[in-house]
């Protein structure tokens, strides 16, 4: 028989990593709570001694899929760098946190699904983004004084724009690739697409875009110099 652990919050967090699978997999309706205590080896009872009823078990899931969203989005360890590599980094982190967890993406597909109905139940949502909106404001306004970016731009909105960006891409890569003809699941193709939603989103930005499109041609021409040498050289 399935005994309680004497590590409460160990066990726990093994109940939400297998609880994420089972509802990034199945999806909240299919998921049972039976299967995930199982294969936590727990008796059900203990499953529902930690989170209550299998509605609170899936807003938990969410939380810690957010928390780990969030954590590797590294948002408040970007305010030290200047405002146009900050911004840089951070599609960087979004995009990479996206494409490095799959089941986030089907998380996050699964409780659109259901509008948002298990995660407005939650209390801690709003307190994980706020540090991200905060950030990208200082971002923002410091760029803004550096004359580097556009004044009064919305912190939320750019957010928007860089996340749907990143998240558009790889939630619908494969009926994109059958729809366009071309392969999205590449590294390169990835890296791609990458540049072009740093690009999009810088531009929004800048106060000068036709400046930072000439920048990034001369830095472009002198990387591939440097190449042309390395490869004389070699």
């Amino acid at each position: 028989m399935a005994r309680r652990s004497s590590d409460p919050a160990r066990v726990r967090e093994k109940i939400l990593k297998l609880a994420m699978d089972e509802f990034g997999r199945i999806g909240f309706e299919g998921a049972r709570v039976d299967r995930i205590a199982e294969r936590c080896n727990l008796s059900k009872n203990m499953l529902y001694y930690y989170f209550k009823s299998k509605e609170g078990l899936f807003v938990a899931a969410l939380e810690k899929m957010y928390e780990a969203f969030r954590d590797q989005q590294r948002d408040l360890s970007i305010r030290a760098s200047d405002p146009m590599f900050a911004m840089e980094q951070l599609i960087e982190h979004t995009f990479l946190a996206l494409e490095s967890n799959p089941n986030l993406i089907r998380l996050l597909n699964e409780e659109n699904k259901h509008r948002g109905k298990y995660i407005r139940k939650s209390k801690r949502i709003r307190d994980l983004y706020n540090p991200l909106v905060e950030t990208l404001s200082f971002i923002l306004d410091r760029g803004s004084k550096d004359g580097i970016f556009r004044t009064n731009l919305d912190p939320t909105l750019v957010y928007l724009t860089l996340s749907s960006l990143c998240y558009h891409y790889l939630s619908n890569q494969y009926t994109l690739e059958i729809a366009l003809g071309r392969d999205l699941s590449s590294v390169s193709s990835r890296q791609e697409w990458l540049r072009h939603v740093t690009n999009v989103v810088l531009q929004f930005c800048v106060f000068d875009p036709e400046d930072m499109l000439r920048r990034n041609a001369e830095t472009k021409l002198a990387q591939a110099d440097i190449r042309e040498r390395r490869k004389v050289e070699s």
